[in-house]
């Protein structure tokens, strides 16, 4: 039986306004990252681009530990599961720049998979 294509790293986030300060929030699960915006749109490429940049860095230096060492809290985790089974999720792929670890063989080296808003 042949598998289907898997990502390396796949991560994800919650999307959510933040009715007390007025502004868009995506917060990474696995890493704790955050940005904030005006909209939603731009504070998910802003955690894009982030992730991006946090991947490829932990690849440089062949440091995952890092990457991982500071998770969302667990209620951030029961959001994104709760909103991810009532809405679904948006998957896309992220762009890494691997400069130290050769990873020719495989496809997909990250994506980031949104829970999708109310």
């Amino acid at each position: 039986m042949v598998g289907k294509e898997q990502t390396m790293f796949r991560l994800r986030v919650l999307p959510f306004f933040d009715s007390i300060h007025g502004f868009y929030v995506a917060q990474c699960l696995e890493t704790g990252s955050i940005t904030t915006a005006s909209d939603r749109e731009t504070a998910l490429d802003m955690m894009d681009e982030l992730l991006e940049d946090e991947i490829s860095q932990a690849l440089k230096f062949e440091n995952l530990a890092n990457l991982y060492s500071t998770p969302a809290p667990l209620e951030i985790h029961k959001r994104w599961v709760r909103e991810a089974e009532l809405y679904g999720t948006t998957t896309r792929p992220l762009n890494i720049k691997v400069e130290k670890v050769t990873l020719d063989d495989i496809q997909r080296v990250a994506e980031v998979e949104f829970a999708r808003p109310a």
